[in-house]
Parts: structure tokens; sequence; C-alpha cells
């Protein structure tokens, strides 16, 4: 076990606080004033708020029941993942599409081991949309929301805009 008070490294991926929460660890920035290194992240529950915490407080070991633990435990198997898919919605269709997607995104907001998402309409093809979802795991995704009754849900309010029926992908 290293000293703990040595800062441990901390980059991009998923970490669980000692206590149990878990957060997705975004940034390392530099307070504009002290130059202090400081950790951006953003918690994954309730309302997923952005927080900073100096890096030195953030990794390092805290006592708890009498032993030393990491404040923040990186989550090497969870390290997120990225859905893309396509969305071809039928021409003409899209202001009902808009809409039932803002009722839609509601739904996915609350999944297990959802994290973001983000929607974007093609300049060149009004009826071509970028759907970004970003996931603790592809688990998370597969197992979790897709048989989930939301998901149902889900399927009811979007999937009939569709043709041709979109790929999803998976990015790390």
């Amino acid at each position: 076990m290293s000293d703990q008070n040595e800062p441990a490294l901390v980059s991009k991926g998923l970490y669980q606080h000692y206590k149990g929460p878990l957060y997705q660890v975004l940034e390392i920035a530099k307070h504009s004033e002290t130059e202090e290194e400081l950790v951006i992240y953003r918690a994954l529950y309730g309302a997923k708020g952005l927080w900073a915490r100096p890096l030195v407080m953030f990794s390092e070991s805290i006592e708890s029941d009498g032993q030393f633990v990491p404040r923040f435990k990186r989550l090497e198997s969870q390290t997120g993942v990225l859905e893309l898919a396509v969305l071809d919605v039928i021409a003409g269709k899209e202001p009902d599409f808009e809409e039932a997607f803002a009722e839609a995104e509601k739904i996915i907001q609350a999944a297990d081991g959802y994290i973001s998402h983000r929607l974007k309409q093609a300049v060149e093809t009004s009826s071509k949309y970028l759907l970004l979802v970003e996931w603790q795991s592809i688990e998370h995704h597969q197992q979790g929301f897709r048989q989930s009754t939301a998901y149902q849900q889900w399927k009811r309010l979007l999937h009939h805009f569709y043709e041709p029926f979109p790929e999803v992908h998976y990015f790390r």
C-alpha cells in the first residue's frame, strides 16, 4: 500500500466513493489563481451535479472503520462505454420525433448505469440524427436498460419514427 499522503494517479473514468456513490472524473484542471490541480467530476446519482475537489484531497486515503482506504477508488472494470446510433427519422416527422424524444430522454436518464446523452441533428439532412449515450458499461445498456420495462416505454415513444432501424455501436 502506498503512503496515505502520496496522491494517487487520477485519470478520466468511473470512481466509487468509500461511502458507496459513483462518480465520473471528467478532467483534471488547474485553479486560475493558485495553479492547484483540481479534479472535475460528476455525481452519477440524483441531480448528477458537477463538482471540483483538489487532486490531493480526491486521491487521498482516509480512515474508515479503523483502516485506510482510498476516498475514491477507480472502477477498472467499468471505465464507461459510449453508445452511438445514427437515427434515420422518416422525413417530415422530425418535429414529432423531437417532441417524443423530449419525453423519452427522461426515461433513459433514470436508467441504472446511465451517465449522459446527446442528440444532434445533421446539418445536411434534417431527418438524420446522431444519438450518443454514455453508460457505465455495455451490460448496463444491454442487460439493464434494454431488458427493463422502461425500455418498452422508450420503444413505444421512438421506434416507429425510424426507417431503417438504427444499428448501435459501442466505443471505449
